[in-house]
């Protein structure tokens, strides 16, 4: 069996072009092949999306505050015996120059950090590897797992299929348009130029994981930008089929972002948790520590997040 932990690793032109940015494609290397007790610990943050911009305070969006926000939260992380933090997307809000001010802050966490490529993120990486080199080099896939001893985590990527690829990513584009074109006459909500779909490889692949998994007897925690569920404008653009397939194989949780505003879903056996926005509020500084012990997934949330206890069944 194949437990290849990326199959979309970069190319050596996409690497020279992002430079210290080719980071956010590198998954987590773990310090050991187990969890460091019988529970598992791990943190997650969505959605910092820092721009050196003014806040839209009618919006209730703060760009600069990411700078201290994020701080806090590692600083939490840090006092805690985790295995592995999540950033689940959109690091930034927009322009290069601003993973410059952003991917310093993450040089002080103490554990590995996993992090999921967000819309935001895209764009950005995109213009970037336009801007790099002619004919652009497209934009990375950025799908993986990484496994401790009874877990295996899988990152799906909602870019895979966008308006965020570019030429250098051959007929994805197009596909994209079509499938958006499809969306909105059919009336979907998630019908929206910013949200994205997973291809039919990449479900491929994601679909052998959990089988593998399966045999295995591993609990699959998933972690991803768009949430799948409920169906809302923020939805990833295929997010029935995703939810569907992890359900089919009775995944134990998704953790998403995406929707600011943060939500919980249940479907069958899976726990569909979407996490709010680091960005919005002056002062609120939302991020969780979630704890995973014979079935329970515990979330403990800080800030305004909301906690939660989910049991198995």
């Amino acid at each position: 069996m194949s437990f290849a932990t990326t199959p979309h690793p970069l190319s050596p032109l996409q690497r020279q072009a992002l430079g210290a940015a080719a980071m956010l494609y590198q998954p987590p290397v773990m310090r050991s092949t187990h969890p460091a007790d019988s529970t598992l610990r791990f943190g997650l943050i969505a959605d910092p999306q820092y721009a050196d911009v003014d806040a839209d305070v009618a919006k209730n969006l703060y760009y600069r505050h990411a700078l201290h926000k994020l701080p806090e939260a590692i600083a939490t992380f840090n006092r805690q015996p985790l295995d592995f933090v999540v950033t689940l997307g959109d690091l930034v809000d927009r322009h290069w120059s601003s993973y410059a001010a952003l991917l310093p802050l993450y040089e002080t966490l103490h554990h590995p950090h996993a992090i999921v490529i967000g819309n935001h993120d895209a764009q950005v990486i995109s213009d970037r590897l336009k801007a790099a080199h002619t004919p652009p080099a497209g934009l990375p896939k950025s799908y993986y797992q990484f496994r401790l001893a009874g877990y295996r985590f899988i990152v799906f990527d909602g870019n895979d299929i966008s308006l965020y690829c570019n030429q250098g990513n051959g007929d994805e584009r197009q596909l994209a348009k079509t499938m958006l074109a499809d969306l909105l006459a059919r009336h979907q909500p998630q019908a929206e130029p910013w949200n994205g779909a997973v291809g039919s490889a990449q479900l491929a692949w994601i679909e052998v994981q959990l089988q593998q998994a399966q045999q295995l007897g591993e609990t699959v925690v998933v972690f991803g930008h768009y949430p799948l569920t409920p169906h809302t404008g923020h939805i990833l653009w295929n997010g029935d089929v995703l939810a569907d397939l992890l359900c089919r194989y009775q995944v134990r949780a998704c953790f998403t972002g995406h929707d600011h505003r943060g939500g919980y879903v249940r479907r069958e056996n899976t726990d569909f948790v979407i996490m709010k926005g680091m960005l919005d509020g002056a002062k609120e500084v939302p991020f969780a520590i979630v704890e995973v012990v014979d079935g329970v997934v515990t979330v403990r949330g800080y800030g305004n997040e909301i906690s939660r206890i989910l049991t198995k069944n």
